[in-house]
């Protein structure tokens, strides 16, 4: 049987500057609300580097991925 890894994306909305650079990354996964601060769209919406690319690129460090064990 294969163990799948969950993981929870999270974004701090303290942090968060709204500069874009995760939707720039992960389009799919990542949008903008009405504040232009980041949320999540479809947390699998995009290949898992390029959401990983995201949570390093963000200037804040305000994206940060949560797994949450395994299945």
């Amino acid at each position: 049987m294969a163990t799948t890894t969950h993981r929870e994306i999270r974004i701090d909305r303290s942090l968060c500057m709204g500069s874009g650079q995760c939707c720039w990354y992960a389009p799919n996964t990542f949008g903008q609300d009405d504040e232009t601060i980041a949320i999540v769209i479809d947390p699998a919406g995009d290949p898992d580097d390029a959401i990983e690319a995201a949570a390093d690129g963000c200037p804040t460090q305000a994206i940060s991925i949560v797994a949450n064990g395994a299945r």
